[in-house]
């Protein structure tokens, strides 16, 4: 580059803003800059129209201002007809990256009147260091995470409303015309969706590979509209199931108890999608309330009777990886169901939740722990839809896992109960209504299933036969009891553990409260708890009515 070239852009620059002065735009004004604005169009690669509005935007800049239409008006004393016959040039200036546009908090609200524009800062810098007008925009990128990040970032401006949505529609399709060398690029723009549906679909994308597993709607829609009622029909046509991403299984609904609450995710064909295209997706992130990692299952060694231990070994060794898949394999070559199901029943504290998380660790699965108390909603109808929603996102996860994982329905007491014959109120309703749901997603079952509970006597016979396994945890006898008083407190005899066992009959669950009440007492009182101690904290575990007394009995 020749090195007068800096001095002969800033005289030509100069020349054509102070011809412009006053010039109305007429077009005898243009044929006097003619010259200047040839050699401009050639150094910034613009029509010569482009390049006159480079040159005022630049020098109004370097005045110290940003420059809006009604700058430009004034200075040029046109009618603001004349100047809107070249909204193309600053439409084109914007989307190619030489302007920068803001929105200005303007009195009036119409189309341009907002827009402050300012000289991109690379084409100064090119100018005032004598080099080459600078590639301003590129289309071109790494990988396809940095494209869905940029799009991303244009949903952000179009919030800001430093973009429209025509202007964000144009640049979307531009960049998806010169990157169908993506795999997802490609697949996407094959769905023949309109650019609004396109854009909502791969910031969606966005979204969850960033980590979120549902994204707001209103929020998504917000960077794409800037017209609230085009927003709102859009989310009605979500919602309604008729909006091309919903009908062609692509997003789904996250439901909510207020529309302008609902999210939306990803379904499994679009994760399937991502997987074809080299993107792994995470959605079911370990620190999750309900998702257990094998590795964060401390150790607890749990001793059952002999009937019980027989029982839990062999769903033990069937929930190996090789041996489930063996014996899936031959289920499904026989035409039987693959799912392996079980339910744990018995009195409380017996060690059913405890034992399951042990065979998850065991086995080294993922555990879903599902509190099913908590699956009642207050809201009628929501009940049945989070129980839908546990079971699609057990499905979704075990996509996801490298084994599959274990799904536990906690205290399952109140969905397998039997079903309410007469119908008083929608609270009977509801609950057949969730029964129904379970049975038929245990017909369809493919994964590993655990359920517990301590009524089991009420337990309807359509779920029973839907078990594969039932293990019955009775309470511990005398000589069990000993022996989870010998692990739970090893500085006890044996001949005080038989005596505790015999004097209390406690399930492990109640000697795990009296195990904490001696960490507390020692802690607290900085001493060793002695059997004494021991045997006054078992006479507060149970009520009153129920306690035993303390010390021997005449015979």
């Amino acid at each position: 580059m020749e090195e007068n070239i800096k001095l002969k852009i800033l005289n030509n620059i100069g020349k054509v803003y102070e011809e412009s002065k006053e010039c109305k735009l007429e077009d005898s004004f243009f044929l006097k800059v003619n010259n200047e604005l040839t050699f401009l169009s050639e150094y910034f690669r613009t029509t010569k129209s482009q390049s006159f509005f480079i040159s005022l935007v630049f020098v109004l800049n370097y005045k110290g201002s940003t420059v809006d239409l009604n700058d430009l008006i004034v200075y040029f004393d046109c009618n603001p007809m004349e100047i809107l016959k070249y909204s193309d040039d600053f439409n084109f200036l914007h989307s190619s990256g030489i302007f920068v546009k803001q929105k200005s908090r303007h009195r009036m609200q119409l189309t341009a009147t907002n827009d402050q524009f300012t000289i991109n800062e690379k084409v100064t810098e090119a100018i005032l260091n004598n080099k080459p007008m600078p590639e301003m925009r590129n289309d071109k990128f790494n990988d396809v995470v940095e494209l869905l990040e940029k799009l991303y970032s244009l949903g952000q401006e179009r919030d800001n409303n430093v973009i429209s949505t025509y202007e964000l529609f144009e640049q979307v399709r531009d960049i998806l015309a010169s990157n169908k060398s993506f795999p997802l690029i490609k697949k996407v723009c094959d769905l023949l969706l309109e650019t609004d549906d396109i854009y909502l679909f791969l910031y969606l994308i966005w979204q969850t590979i960033s980590g979120r597993e549902s994204t707001d709607i209103g929020g998504a829609l917000e960077q794409i509209y800037d017209n609230s009622s085009e927003r709102v029909s859009y989310l009605q046509k979500i919602l309604s199931g008729e909006n091309p991403l919903i009908k062609n299984n692509l997003i789904e609904v996250v439901e909510s108890y207020f529309c302008n609450d609902a999210g939306m995710k990803i379904t499994d064909s679009t994760n399937n999608i991502l997987k074809e295209c080299g993107i792994i997706v995470f959605r079911h992130q370990k620190n999750k309330d309900n998702i257990i990692s094998p590795h964060d299952i401390p150790y607890r060694k749990l001793i059952f009777g002999d009937t019980e231990m027989e029982q839990l070994f062999l769903l033990k060794d069937l929930l190996g990886d090789i041996k489930l898949k063996e014996t899936q394999k031959r289920l499904v070559d026989k035409n039987l169901p693959k799912g392996i199901t079980t339910l744990l029943y018995g009195v409380p504290g017996t060690g059913k939740t405890e034992i399951v998380k042990q065979i998850a660790k065991e086995t080294n699965r993922e555990l879903m722990k599902v509190e099913i108390s908590q699956s009642k909603s207050m809201w009628f109808g929501e009940s049945e839809k989070i129980i839908k929603r546990i079971f699609t996102d057990y499905k979704s996860m075990a996509n996801d896992c490298e084994r599959t994982p274990i799904l536990l329905f906690n205290e399952a007491d109140a969905i397998i109960s039997k079903r309410r014959e007469i119908l008083n109120s929608s609270v009977d309703q509801t609950g057949n209504t969730i029964q129904n749901i379970i049975l038929e997603e245990l017909e369809n079952f493919e994964g590993i299933l655990i359920a517990t509970t301590n009524l089991v006597n009420n337990l309807d016979s359509a779920f029973e036969r839907r078990f594969l396994f039932k293990i019955r945890f009775q309470k511990p006898d005398v000589s069990i009891r000993a022996r989870i008083w010998q692990l739970k407190m090893p500085f006890l005899s044996l001949q005080d553990c038989h005596f505790l066992a015999q004097k209390f009959d406690f399930s492990g669950g109640q000697i795990d409260n009296i195990l904490r009440k001696k960490e507390i007492h020692e802690i607290i009182h900085g001493e060793k708890v002695t059997l004494t101690r021991v045997m006054t904290m078992c006479s507060e575990e149970t009520l009153a009515s129920n306690r035993a007394k303390i010390g021997f009995s005449k015979s």
